[in-house]
């Protein structure tokens, strides 16, 4: 197995912010400034900002320098996009943002993950000995690794934390200025509410507000994000909804913009293995298509502020999921040299985006 190389890819001064922009057609120009400037933040911040971008620079690399096949891919797999997530079978640890999963190479996926690894960590040591992992889980030769119990958060305490951010228990808390949040106009919430009636009426819910939420940073970066508060008849407390704008995948990129039809369907069945979300569906609100899903039930670890045995045991459970993915789209490979392709590839893209980050900030 070759590993990707610099010569593979364009001359890091092409990934200018002419760029990035094209890559970003559903940002008017002011929404695209404001992205811009929150990717400034970090190398790691600004490959998370643009996740189109990173399917797109890597058109170039010739197809027999990635090993194994196509999959259904995470798209913007890096390791803050894991977490609980409450499904109708109870709370599990899951790759958790759908955004811009989709049909991809899975090597290139993996090689994503690990160097925003990388780019968090900063440490080649660590990564090295995940990347080791990963090979293993794909072979068979290591077993999934799983999460102790003594690991997992309590997310009804999560829950109370997210409605006390958000409200003050009846209403949203529009007086709050570092949450950016808005009061929309009426026709707006009659709008979706409108949207939402056929829900509503199915989850007996009981609308009581909702507002805007302006956002700046991430890869959903100026996007429209609606959060709605609402009563359930058959349970207790607040429901507190998101309604997120979507946009092409960013996997989509690297298949010509094309998407298969039923794509979010798609990859909830592959990558949550039949459990079921509540709420996490498409809805459709004039000519634009919002992600409905649940901000409740929910929960994640703050991986800069773990120590280092439980990081490690976090990251190699975000490792198994990886490998359980993509293990398919490598059956018919000899995958002992896996480990070092991506590891010499990795040292080039980590490097790549370090440097594109240190060009854009001038």
């Amino acid at each position: 197995m070759q590993p990707i190389q610099e010569g593979d890819l364009r001359p890091v001064k092409t990934l200018t912010k002419s760029f990035f922009r094209a890559v970003n057609p559903h940002l008017d120009a002011d929404e695209f400034e404001e992205k811009w400037r929150a990717a400034m933040k970090s190398p790691l911040r600004f490959m998370r900002s643009f996740p189109q971008a990173w399917h797109v620079d890597l058109l170039d690399v010739p197809r027999s320098k990635v090993p194994g096949g196509r999959c259904l891919c995470f798209g913007d797999a890096h390791p803050e996009n894991f977490g609980f997530v409450t499904f109708e079978e109870g709370p599990r640890y899951v790759f958790n943002d759908l955004d811009d999963a989709g049909t991809g190479l899975a090597a290139l996926d993996a090689l994503r993950y690990f160097t925003t690894l990388r780019l968090l960590l900063d440490a080649a040591k660590v990564t090295e000995g995940l990347v080791e992992l990963y090979e293993d889980i794909v072979q068979g030769n290591e077993p999934p690794r799983e999460l102790s119990a003594a690991m997992i958060p309590d997310i009804a305490a999560s829950d109370a934390h997210e409605l006390a951010k958000w409200t003050d228990g009846e209403a949203f808390r529009f007086d709050e200025p570092g949450l950016k949040l808005s009061r929309v106009h009426a026709d707006t919430g009659q709008q979706l509410v409108e949207a939402l009636g056929g829900l509503a009426s199915n989850a007996h819910l009981q609308m009581i507000e909702v507002a805007r939420r302006a956002r700046e940073g991430g890869g959903s970066g100026g996007l429209d994000r609606y959060y709605v508060l609402a009563r359930e008849e058959r349970r207790e407390g607040l429901r507190l909804l998101e309604l997120k704008e979507t946009t092409h995948a960013a996997t989509s990129w690297s298949n010509f913009l094309h998407e298969e039809e039923g794509r979010l369907d798609h990859a909830k069945a592959s990558i949550w293995r039949g459990l079921t979300a509540p709420y996490h569906v498409e809805v459709q609100v004039g000519r634009t298509v919002y992600l409905l899903r649940d901000r409740l039930g929910r929960a994640s670890f703050d991986l800069e502020h773990l120590g280092k045995r439980d990081l490690r045991a976090v990251l190699e459970v975000q490792v198994s999921i990886l490998a359980r993915q993509h293990a398919a789209s490598f059956a018919d490979l000899d995958l002992r040299a896996l480990d070092d392709w991506l590891k010499a590839s990795l040292d080039v893209t980590a490097e790549r985006w370090s440097k594109a980050h240190d060009d854009a900030r001038g």
